[in-house]
């Protein structure tokens, strides 16, 4: 079983992404307390994308769901967007 409270060497790059995304998640679930006694001290900075970015196979949705991206052109203008695992929403 996987100690989710050691936070595990994460490198720059990986040739497998998939694997990479994983020691990158839990290396973050390992920075925050189990029982919400701390709350974020800072805003929290979102990536930033373009339109054409999250149409790359790079950003599809189900590679993403239940992540938050900033979208920074587009004709709607700056907006948030979610993965809803099948697309992504425009939020707000």
């Amino acid at each position: 079983m996987v100690d989710r409270t050691t936070k595990p060497h994460v490198p720059l790059e990986n040739p497998n992404d998939v694997e990479h995304r994983r020691q990158l998640a839990q290396r973050a679930n390992a920075s925050f307390p189990k029982d919400g006694s701390e709350g974020m001290r800072a805003p929290l900075r979102l990536f930033p994308v373009t339109v054409a970015d999250l149409s790359t196979d790079v950003y599809a949705p189900s590679l993403w769901a239940e992540s938050l991206v900033f979208v920074s052109d587009g004709s709607a203008g700056q907006k948030l967007r979610y993965s809803d695992g099948n697309t992504w929403i425009i939020l707000g």
